[in-house]
């Protein structure tokens, strides 16, 4: 179990990566929405993935205008938009990133939907707000930054009422992944550790969830981060007018160990959808 210290030293650390240059490569590779994506089909772009990857997580989620959610890193604010939009419902994103949130902010002004949308800086270690005051909890490749993800779900278990839904997903990495494997990935994201699907299961049952669904969406890995990567290299002209060629340099071999780590089943990605 991680202490104080070491949730602040990972909290510090994650703020500086998506508020550092990750923010331009986010801005222009990735668009307001960060995640991995689900293909409708086998041409499905990866913009359109990403999409549906939305219309499959609030299928899943019992969503309307009278559903209070709480989306644990937000982002830019894509996904509450999205859910906003479709179900009426309202959404608070919390996120540790001020560049993000601002874009949110935004992003919801441009939308007109102010009224079902508010984006606060936040830690999902320890949330500031009482007791049962959502009804579903969503999240998206976001737990693998948490320093204590016991922790992390135990706070989303606090504030969902009674019948309430946790439903997430998140990149893991398969236990029988060697160390030093473990360390080039941590180090992309400056993630301090990230677990396997197993993992997740047992701290649901273990702090009293009831597992509705969990889909092992794995295959898509490979295929999402090899679209970023190729994006990357589309606009290596246009990075370099924002960040230093050495950043770009290491993203690109990043990204391309992600790649190959997916292919060879070190790297996965899961949903779960829980209720209280």
């Amino acid at each position: 179990m991680a202490g104080p210290s070491d949730i602040a030293s990972t909290v510090a650390n994650t703020r500086e990566y998506y508020d550092g240059p990750a923010d331009e490569i986010y801005r222009l590779i990735w668009g307001d929405n960060l995640h991995l994506g689900v293909p409708c089909n086998p041409e499905c772009p990866h913009p359109e993935a990403m999409e549906h990857t939305n219309e499959i997580m609030s299928g899943f989620a019992n969503l309307g205008p009278d559903t209070r959610v709480l989306d644990l890193g937000c982002g830019y604010g894509s996904t509450a938009r999205y859910l906003a939009r479709s179900y009426g419902c309202t959404v608070t994103g919390i996120n540790i990133s001020e560049k993000e949130l601002e874009l949110a902010r935004l992003r919801a002004a441009e939308a007109g939907l102010e009224h079902l949308l508010s984006f606060e800086q936040g830690d999902f270690h320890s949330l500031l707000y009482e007791n049962e005051s959502f009804d579903v909890v969503w999240s998206q490749e976001a737990f693998l930054h948490g320093a204590d993800k016991s922790l992390i779900i135990s706070e989303a278990r606090r504030v969902l009422k009674s019948g309430g839904t946790l439903i997430f997903t998140d990149i893991v990495v398969r236990s029988e992944t060697p160390a030093s494997d473990r360390e080039r990935i941590y180090d992309r994201i400056s993630s301090p550790e990230m677990w396997d699907s197993e993992d997740y299961r047992r701290c649901l049952v273990d702090q009293g969830f009831t597992i509705q669904e969990e889909e092992d969406w794995s295959v898509h890995v490979a295929r999402s981060y090899s679209w970023v990567r190729n994006a990357v290299l589309e606009n290596q002209e246009e990075l370099l007018r924002r960040i230093e060629s050495a950043t770009i340099n290491r993203t690109l071999d990043g990204l391309g160990f992600w790649v190959e780590a997916a292919n060879d089943g070190k790297i996965g990605w899961a949903l779960f959808l829980a209720a209280k």
